[in-house]
């Protein structure tokens, strides 16, 4: 898997957390820092994608079969609820 070249604009506050880091040698260079971070940052959002793919599978469903064949408590219900809203 290559690597890709991605021009990006951060805060000044960011940029200058990640050159702390590259002061303090946590990381050898900004590129790492940054690279290294995303890849955090994307696993801390797996179990969210996660979640958010099997709620599209399920609006999917009732879209095909016209209801969801589960019974939905807590946050996903009020999320349902809410699109149905709109």
């Amino acid at each position: 898997m290559g690597s890709q070249v991605v021009p990006l604009r951060i805060d000044k506050e960011v940029l200058d957390a990640v050159d702390r880091l590259v002061e303090l040698g946590v990381f050898r260079s900004r590129t790492e820092a940054l690279r290294e971070l995303v890849k955090i940052g994307l696993k801390a959002y797996e179990k969210l994608t996660r979640i958010a793919e099997g709620v599209e599978r399920l609006l999917e469903i009732e879209e095909k079969e016209g209801e969801i064949p589960v019974k939905l408590d807590g946050g996903l219900k009020m999320l349902l609820e809410e699109r149905e809203l709109r």
